[in-house]
Parts: structure tokens; C-alpha cells; sequence
């Protein structure tokens, strides 16, 4: 007996550790899959005014299988101009070529993102308009999608804290970012 409470310790903690960690893992690889996807529509739709409004749908469709289809999880998305290397062009505190998307359920009727970039509806407020976008060969521009999200570990029986993801601070989120060439629209002469 004495000798299994040593054990049943250490037991346990790899047990809770692997359930933890599975965990992790799969909204991880939930919302990496709902980005790529995302970003594959923008890319995709390049300059028509609805890319924006298209990829935060196909992303929220995607997130359906987190745990309360990703509220409270999913804190905001960032949609940029990236250069050769991916990173963005200024950032989306600056309001440069970035635009900010909050995850926010119910939002309007057929949008939970605020602002909802839905142009049919009459938003016309990007700091990097769809419309702007170079989708004309050979200059055709880089995107890049960023989900800010958080993750609340199950048991707490490890000593890991929870990763609150606030709009004030995204610091401290977990992010994931796709990065993809917008496809040619326009052909040059």
C-alpha cells in the first residue's frame, strides 16, 4: 500500500497530464484547421469586398466543434498584409493594412463578428479593404489570418494556469496564423 501511494501519485499525474494535454491538442488543431481554411477563402476571393465577410464564416463553421462552438475560446481574428516572409505589415493596433475582427456571438442576425465585414449590409470600414488588394500578377500580395484564442485546462490538477485571452491584452493567447499568396484575378499585359 505504501508503496502504491508513491506511485499512485505519479500515476495519476501522467494520466491527468495526457488528458490535458489531449485536450489542448485537438481545440489546437481545431482552430489551426479554421484558420488555414480561412485564410485559403480570403486568398481565394482576393478583392471581391465579401472575402472578409466569406473567410469569418467558413472560420466560425469550422469552430462549430469546440466546446460551445468556440465562445469564450475564441477571442478575435486578425486579417493582414503580410510580406515575403509572413509577417504582418504594421499591426492591427495601428490600423495599418490589418483588420480586427472580435469574435462575438450573435452580433447581428447573420453575423457574430464585430464589426461584421459583411459589404452586402453596407460596411465599408477596413483599414485594409478587400477592394485594395493587389491580386494582379506578377505583384500579387501576401494575407495572413491570425485567430487570438484561450484555453481552460480541464482538471486543474496540473499546476498550469488557464490562458485568458482578453481584447485588451492578447499577450497572453494562444494564436494561430495562416499565410497564403492571394490567387491572380487580373493578369497583366
Amino acid at each position: 500500500m505504501v508503496e502504491f501511494a508513491f506511485v499512485a501519485v505519479l500515476l495519476f499525474s501522467i494520466l491527468f497530464g495526457i488528458v490535458e494535454f489531449g485536450l489542448a491538442f485537438r481545440d489546437r488543431l481545431t482552430v489551426a484547421n479554421a484558420t488555414q481554411a480561412s485564410a485559403r477563402v480570403v486568398a481565394t476571393m482576393g478583392a471581391d469586398e465579401q472575402a472578409d465577410f466569406a473567410a469569418l464564416q467558413a472560420l466560425a463553421a469550422d469552430l462549430e466543434t469546440l466546446p460551445s462552438a468556440g465562445v469564450n475560446i475564441i477571442n478575435s481574428v486578425d486579417i493582414f498584409l503580410a510580406d515575403g516572409s509572413g509577417n504582418p505589415v504594421g499591426n492591427c493596433f495601428t490600423g495599418s493594412l490589418c483588420n480586427r475582427y472580435v469574435y462575438w456571438p450573435g452580433f447581428t442576425p447573420t453575423c457574430d463578428w464585430n464589426p461584421c465585414p459583411d459589404a452586402d449590409a453596407g460596411y465599408n470600414g477596413w483599414d485594409w479593404a478587400p477592394a485594395d488588394r493587389d491580386v494582379e500578377l506578377p505583384d500579387l500580395e501576401v494575407v495572413g489570418v491570425e485567430l487570438h484564442f484561450s484555453h481552460d485546462w480541464l482538471t486543474g490538477f496540473l499546476p498550469l494556469g488557464d490562458v485568458d485571452c482578453v481584447a485588451a491584452d492578447l499577450s497572453d493567447c494562444w494564436h494561430d496564423t495562416a499565410i497564403m499568396r492571394l490567387e491572380p484575378q487580373r493578369f497583366g499585359s
